[in-house]
């Protein structure tokens, strides 16, 4: 190999050469860029993960006092019903003696209507005259020992 053929041999290894090392800037631009590409994609779910938790501690922040208002309006509501009732019944009692005053009033009012009724027409007897008017009863007479095996003088009221 002399001269043109050496030169030529030469030529085709500086080519081979060069088209080594330009596919392997090829590849190592490529695999830069993979490597830039996963880079970004691990810092955008870095920065996704970093997003959901900061949303959920917001939403469980937010859940906490939606809570805490839920519960304080249920106080009030409880303390609007209580009151209600207190006034409800105030308004019941009010009318009950409202009615009891009306009818005490209305009685008190009333004019007293006591007549005092005429005496009967009864005969005024004095002494013994209704007992003559009387017929005399006979009364039987008292057998004290009848049917009692017993002396008469023994025997008392029986």
């Amino acid at each position: 190999m002399f001269g043109a053929a050496r030169r030529a041999h030469h030529r085709a290894q500086e080519e081979m050469r060069r088209q080594t090392a330009e596919r392997n800037a090829r590849e190592a631009a490529e695999r830069a860029r993979q490597a830039q590409e996963d880079a970004m994609r691990r810092m955008q779910e870095q920065a996704a993960q970093a997003q959901q938790l900061m949303i959920s501690q917001q939403a469980e922040a937010y859940r906490k006092q939606a809570e805490a208002t839920i519960q304080a309006a249920q106080l009030q509501i409880k303390g609007f019903e209580e009151r209600e009732e207190r006034q409800r019944q105030a308004t019941e009692l009010e009318r009950k003696l409202a009615i009891q005053s009306q009818v005490s009033s209305a009685r008190g009012g009333q004019a007293a209507s006591l007549q005092v009724a005429p005496g009967s027409e009864t005969a005024k007897t004095a002494g013994t005259q209704a007992f003559k008017r009387r017929g005399r009863q006979r009364l039987a007479p008292i057998q004290t020992t009848a049917g009692i095996n017993a002396p008469a003088s023994s025997v008392l009221n029986v």
